[in-house]
This record gives C-alpha cells, structure tokens and sequence, in this order.
C-alpha cells in the first residue's frame, strides 16, 4: 500500500513527456549490463563481510554456502520491506546449525547492517565538498568532522560491542566501503547510459547514496517508490531535474530485483545445506 502511495506520488511529480524519445539504445543496454555486473560484485562483497562477522562468533561456513544463502534472503527482501524477509531467513537457516543463539545471530546481522549505514553516511560526507551548496555553510569543516565522527564510531563499535581485533576491524570497515563503493559504480554506469553529463555525476551519486538510507526504512518493498522519491525531492534541492533520476533509480531497482531471483533457485538448496550441517 504505502509503496503504491508513493509511487503515484512520485509519478505526480514527472514531466512524462520527458520520456517520449527514450529507447533502449545501445549506451543504455551497456550502462545496464555493467550496472548488472557490479551489482552483482558488491554483493558478493557483502557476502565475504557478513561472513566476516560469521566467522568471528564462531560460525564456519564455506563463502560458497555462504553466498547462496547470502543471495536467497536477497530473494526473500523482495517480499518484506526493508530487509526484514531475508535478514529473518538467514537467522532461522543459521540457528539450525547451532554454533552460535539466536541472541547472537541477530547482533551480528543488526551490526552489518548499521556498518553498511555508516559506510553510506562516510562516502555522502565526501561527496559534499562538491555538490556546491551555497546555502550550507562551512561544508569541508562539516565533511571533515563528519568523516572522523563516523570513522571512529564504526571502529569503536567493533571493539566495545563485538570485541573484534584490529585486523578484523580493517576488513570489516574495507568491506563495507567495498560494498557501498560498488553499488556507487553500478549507479554510475546506469545514469552514464542514460546521458547524465559528467558534471552532474556528484549530485545524482550523493541523492543515491541518500536514497539507499531512505530504502532501508521498513516502509516499502525493496525501497521501491521511497528511492524514487528521494531521487525527485534531492535532484530538485540540488537544481536538477529529476526525470532521469527517477528512470535511474527505477532501472536501480530491477537490476536488484533481477539479481535477488537468483536466489529463488538458491532457496530450497540453502535450507537443506544447513539442515544437513
């Protein structure tokens, strides 16, 4: 319900004629297979991450089971908003082996998904330097204190919450920088296609890394219509249109959701895997 609200909002929003020459040129086509490939690439980039957690509570499990467990709660975050689903999944699936509780099972989730957060806020702290926000004053001193401020929360919370060693630590905050890096290109090659000039790349990537905080609220399906709005209401704050962001955001989404049915094959297989372990 909420997603059909926002999306009728959104489209109330569009200049439609703005698409009447859009076809799926060649540009475009290649703009969404890499979009496709990187997509693809951070999340087996989350993968390794979360394993990472796994690893530290004491749950062995190969990257490859890993990953096709990883990538059928990506199938099931289709069906549930904000994750929910496939975070829920993994939990179940996992405590079913029984090297670590539930209690803990749910901590480690809950903390790769607040690192991903604070990855996110990270990379939008860079970008502010060179979006030209006149009306925001003293922008470095914010970006600069801002980066620290999250940089030594992330780190913190590893050591005091789940007593993780530095090395531990480093691969944890790279993979989670690696994960949000990739998804940043994925966005770049998409809106590459669609003709946005070089330009305006700082303004549409920091309105997607704003979008993908607002997709995790637990309000939608898959973030559908919350990143699409966010792309209209941020593009326009910026002084852009926002006709391709929202295109942008909506091919965003397919791609996510083309990938996640990979994990409806995966489904079954990952559930059996663990009832064996």
């Amino acid at each position: 319900m909420i997603t059909a609200i926002l999306g009728g909002l959104v489209l109330r929003q569009l200049d439609m004629t703005q698409y009447r020459h859009l076809s799926l040129t060649g540009p475009v086509l290649a703009g969404l297979l890499l979009g496709v490939l990187l997509f693809n690439l951070s999340k087996i980039a989350g993968a390794l991450r979360l394993n990472i957690y796994q690893r530290h509570v004491g749950l062995r499990i190969g990257e490859i089971d890993n990953l096709k467990l990883y990538y059928a709660g990506m199938y099931l975050n289709l069906a549930l908003p904000g994750g929910i689903g496939g975070d829920g999944y993994k939990i179940l699936v996992l405590r079913r082996q029984g090297a670590a509780s539930g209690k803990v099972l749910v901590g480690i989730t809950l903390f790769d998904r607040f690192s991903g957060l604070l990855a996110l806020l990270l990379l939008g702290c860079a970008f502010v330097p060179f979006l030209g926000l006149g009306w925001l004053s003293h922008a470095v001193h914010a970006w600069v204190a801002g980066c620290l401020t999250i940089f030594v929360a992330l780190v913190l919370a590893h050591r005091c919450w789940l007593k993780m060693r530095w090395p531990g630590i480093f691969c944890a905050c790279c993979g989670a920088l690696v994960v949000q890096i990739l998804q940043l290109a994925c966005m770049a090659a998409i809106i590459a296609g669609l003709g946005v000039p070089l330009g305006q790349y700082p303004q549409y990537l920091a309105v997607f890394l704003a979008s993908s905080i607002a997709a995790v609220l637990p309000v939608t399906i898959g973030g559908l219509g919350m990143r699409e709005l966010t792309f209209v209401y941020g593009l326009r704050l910026l002084g852009l249109g926002s006709e391709v962001g929202v295109l942008a955001a909506i091919a965003f989404f397919l791609i996510t959701a083309g990938s996640s049915l990979i994990g409806a094959a995966l489904l079954p297989g990952s559930w059996e895997t663990y009832a064996r372990s």
